[in-house]
């Protein structure tokens, strides 16, 4: 534990940086760690909630429950209970919460608990980010590793007096979270040892989540050969996440790069999967089709979807391409992403200074190993995070295309497109110095329909 004038220290520190940031500024300031500054963009620039707001609402009974995450709430329970004494000699409370952030159990000290109950920190109350602002158990549903938030962390005024850590667990296939584990202590500070100690809590857990999700794909593989005996037309099968975990000879090549066993290569596609286990897990003779364009086969091509049950879960689909039975399912993009899955600003290093940028002022991004480096209205930076894969995958409903190994494109920032002499398309880029950005020929035609929309 640190000394009490360090912490002290630091929590005036993060809130004159907050009161800075409330009032407007895009802050880049040491004072505040990265992921507690995206989750307060968040909290100012798309939910846009009261900073000054003091009590977590009432949680709403909206939320679409499945067997796996009962079965994690009640583990979580048993976990809760493991660590109730060591939580209580900190002072704290041990809270679990489902997949939405409305708390289930709240455990521990007396005093945390009465305190707790004046911020509604109880069970039947909303905790995720867009309801109650930057907190341990919401911000963990939107950071994959979880999260420590300090008493002046939080975007709540009236919460500045927690401290809290929450670790979540999700789901293998959908990476969805299905429950959050926190440690949440009233007027004093947690010791950075909590995340590390909260996650070994919940490896247990994750691990029986992924030798069940194994096991998921062990059986639609062999639903999907029994199936390809019988009728021989193209299969897939795919995962409750939209992955393809196996493939016939004619269905082969719609796959990708493996996950659990190959993945699917057409995001909107997952999206659509997911959109039909939800409607299959209500009606379990649910059939289904869509009409995507999918790359790998360079056309149009409608694919059938079968829930797969087993043991009275649905654990997948049985996809057949070029058969369209059952219920149309339309491509359009679904609103109420994951919170914190599309990030409104980006962060960007420029020398010693940490810039705040929106999407629309980032021209392309360009690869060099595993840094990015970002062509900018500021000229070029490096990006914080680190991976092309995921700068373009966090930005992708933004506009931002890949179009080369190396590079990620604004399809906004785009003036015109080049052939080179030996056919080679090129990307001249919406700027006065007229970059260009080269566009590998596998890309070529999806690069076309991005551009077109």
């Amino acid at each position: 534990m640190q000394p009490a004038s360090v912490w002290e220290a630091r929590d005036r520190a993060t809130a004159q940086a907050w009161e800075r940031f409330v009032a407007g500024s895009d802050i880049g300031d040491a004072a505040v760690r990265p992921e507690i500054l995206r989750s307060w963009h968040r909290c100012r620039d798309d939910y846009k909630l009261d900073p000054r707001q003091c009590r977590a609402p009432a949680a709403d009974d909206r939320c679409e429950h499945s067997l796996a995450s009962a079965r994690v709430v009640a583990e979580l329970g048993s976990v809760g209970r493991s660590l109730l004494d060591d939580v209580e000699a900190l002072g704290g409370l041990v809270v679990i919460t489902d997949g939405a952030g409305r708390i289930l159990t709240a455990q521990g000290d007396r005093a945390a608990i009465r305190h707790g109950a004046q911020s509604n920190l109880a069970p039947w109350s909303a905790w995720s980010e867009p309801a109650t602002g930057t907190n341990g158990m919401g911000t963990a549903l939107a950071d994959p590793v979880g999260i420590l938030v300090r008493r002046q962390e939080h975007w709540c005024e009236g919460l500045r007096d927690w401290c809290c850590a929450g670790i979540p667990v999700r789901d293998p296939a959908t990476g969805q979270p299905l429950a959050v584990l926190d440690v949440s202590a009233w007027g004093k500070p947690l010791p950075d040892a909590v995340l590390p100690w909260l996650r070994r809590a919940v490896r247990g857990i994750e691990r029986e989540l992924r030798e069940q999700a194994r096991r998921d794909a062990a059986d639609l593989q062999a639903v999907l050969e029994k199936v390809d005996r019988l009728c021989g037309k193209p299969l897939v099968a795919l995962d409750t996440g939209g992955g393809i975990v196996a493939a016939n000879a004619q269905g082969k090549p719609l796959a990708g790069r493996s996950r659990l066993g190959l993945t699917i290569d057409y995001p909107a596609l997952g999206e659509i999967v997911r959109r039909g286990i939800s409607r299959a897990r209500t009606y379990r003779s649910w059939v289904g089709f869509a009409v995507p364009f999918l790359p790998s086969f360079g056309d149009i091509v409608p694919l059938t979807m079968r829930p797969v049950v087993r043991n009275n879960r649905v654990i997948g689909v049985l996809g057949t391409l070029g058969e369209s039975e059952g219920e149309q399912m339309s491509l359009e993009v679904q609103p109420s992403p994951p919170p914190g899955a599309t990030p409104r600003r980006v962060l960007a290093l420029q020398g010693s200074r940490l810039l705040v940028l929106h999407p629309e002022q980032i021209m392309f991004a360009e690869a060099e190993r595993n840094t990015v480096w970002l062509m900018t209205d500021h000229g070029r930076v490096r990006a914080r995070e680190r991976g092309l894969e995921r700068f373009a995958s966090e930005l992708h409903d933004r506009g931002f295309v890949r179009v080369h190994r190396h590079f990620v494109v604004n399809s906004q920032r785009v003036r015109e497109i080049s052939r080179g002499f030996g056919g080679q398309l090129s990307l001249v880029m919406d700027s006065v110095c007229g970059r260009t950005v080269p566009v590998s020929r596998r890309r070529v035609a999806e690069v076309r329909r991005a551009l077109a929309r």
